[in-house]
C-alpha cells in the first residue's frame, strides 16, 4: 500500500524502511507489539477479580494440547522475553517501561 502511495514498485528495489521515512507511516507490527505490551502490563497490575485477568491465567482442565508444532499463546511471547514471572515484573511500572523499549528493539530490526 505504501508503494502504491509513492508510485514505487518492487523492481525499483526501495527498502521498506526508506518507504516509511518518505510516507511517515508507522510500522503496523511494531504498533501491535507496543499495544500488546502495554495491555499486558495493565492486566498484570489489576488486583480485582475481572474476567480479563482470569482468562489470561486460565488453563483448560485437560491441559492436553495437540501433537506437532504448538500454536503460540498470547502470553508465550511475554514469557519468552521476560521469563515466567512476567506478571510480577509488570508490577513495577518503571522496570516494565524499560523492558518495553528492549522488547520493541527486537521488532525494529525486522523489515
Amino acid at each position: 500500500m505504501e508503494r502504491i502511495m509513492i508510485g514505487v514498485t518492487r523492481r525499483d528495489r526501495v527498502t521498506n524502511q526508506n518507504l516509511r521515512e518518505k510516507t511517515n507511516v508507522q510500522d503496523i507490527i511494531k504498533e501491535i507489539k507496543v499495544k500488546k505490551w502495554r495491555w499486558a502490563g495493565h492486566l498484570a497490575r489489576q488486583h480485582d477479580n475481572r474476567w480479563t485477568k482470569k482468562i489470561t491465567n486460565w488453563t483448560p482442565r485437560t491441559c492436553v494440547r495437540r501433537r506437532g508444532r504448538q500454536s503460540r499463546r498470547w502470553t508465550d511471547e511475554l514469557r519468552e522475553f521476560t521469563g515466567v514471572l512476567w506478571q510480577r515484573r509488570a508490577q513495577d511500572r518503571w522496570k516494565w517501561k524499560i523492558d518495553e523499549e528492549a522488547f520493541l528493539l527486537q521488532w525494529s530490526e525486522i523489515g
